[in-house]
């Protein structure tokens, strides 16, 4: 099965998706709130404006961080001439391939850590943070779909929900 697909036209949503979906996106900016909240539940208590400077300084760099994930990352990847070729994704029972004119990476069910699914993307990843992304929209129907389904999940669950 062959799936084709223009890696640059997706790959800003997804990997806005794939930060949106990482329970380490959600720790990491859940925790930063909770210390601005305790900085300033400190500061009604004791008045102490330093309080107020770090849980500041802590929203800054959230934010900051929050941009270059979701905004300044996923662009800079975008304009890379790396990904404004058709790349195709072959999923045979065996291993899987993703190729370009340029490209050929392949590797073999077992190297598979796991399978993610969005409501736009799969996510095939090779390791914890090294993701391939599959459109849901480059199906041809939804008998292919099915297909990619059924070979991915004799092989690994696919998973839905916060990526770990």
């Amino acid at each position: 099965m062959n799936i084709s697909y223009k890696y640059s036209d997706y790959l800003a949503k997804a990997l806005r998706g794939y930060h949106y979906h990482s329970m380490r996106f959600w720790l990491s900016n859940g925790l930063g709130i909770a210390i601005v909240l305790l900085e300033i539940i400190a500061y009604l208590s004791t008045s102490n404006q330093s309080l107020l400077w770090i849980a500041f300084f802590v929203l800054v760099i959230l934010g900051l961080s929050y941009v270059a994930s979701v905004f300044w990352q996923p662009a800079k990847l975008s304009t890379d001439p790396t990904y404004h070729k058709t790349f195709t994704l072959t999923v045979s029972e065996d291993n899987i391939r993703l190729s370009s004119e340029d490209v050929n990476s392949e590797t073999t069910w077992d190297r598979v850590q796991s399978v993610w699914e969005t409501k736009a993307f799969y996510y095939i990843f090779l390791s914890k943070k090294q993701f391939w992304v599959v459109p849901r929209d480059r199906f041809a129907n939804a008998e292919e779909q099915e297909h990619f389904r059924r070979i991915v999940g004799e092989r690994q669950v696919i998973r839905s929900g916060l990526i770990r």
